[in-house]
């Protein structure tokens, strides 16, 4: 086998990038970042969830860091339980509760106070964290408007819309 030289080593190169010029990476559509007054969970919710949570070998089906899963479909049923999150939660996964916080809900409808999601993405939350990292771990934070809608959507009861 012969050594490659730099030039035939810098045309293999070139050859390479030009076999795959016909699959260029398309850009993600540009996430929801202006505030709403009544926030969709599929419209300004999961694709949130999806782009920030989900990626980056988090909150998907394949690591389900913390028993938790963020992508389409099933982010809902992981975030929002259908029963109470009590200290020994006999609900079946996906269940909605934390893991981090025994007792309390990812997300408790009309009441964004009390939900562990919004304590984990929100910024000044370090102490109700329990120490804990802030969301998404290693990435840019989620937007304030990002944020507040998924406060507001909270607060208006979690629909499924």
């Amino acid at each position: 086998m012969r050594p490659v030289t730099a030039v035939a080593g810098a045309a293999l190169l070139l050859a390479a990038c030009a076999a795959c010029a016909d699959f260029a990476v398309q850009p993600l559509p540009p996430l929801p970042d202006s505030v709403v007054a009544q926030p969709s969970f599929a419209e300004h919710i999961a694709p949130v969830l999806e782009a920030r949570c989900s990626t980056a070998a988090c909150h998907n089906t394949s690591t389900q860091r913390m028993d938790l899963v963020l992508s389409a479909p099933r982010a809902y049923d992981e975030l929002v339980p259908e029963g109470s999150c009590a200290e020994a939660s006999t609900l079946p996964p996906p269940d909605g509760c934390s893991v981090l916080a025994p007792g309390r809900a990812l997300v408790q409808p009309g009441n964004a106070d009390a939900s562990w999601l919004v304590k984990m993405i929100s910024p000044d939350s370090v102490e109700a964290r329990h120490g804990t990292y802030l969301m998404p771990l290693g990435r840019e934070p989620l937007t304030p408007a990002q944020i507040a809608n998924i406060v507001t959507w909270i607060t208006q009861g979690a629909p499924r819309n």
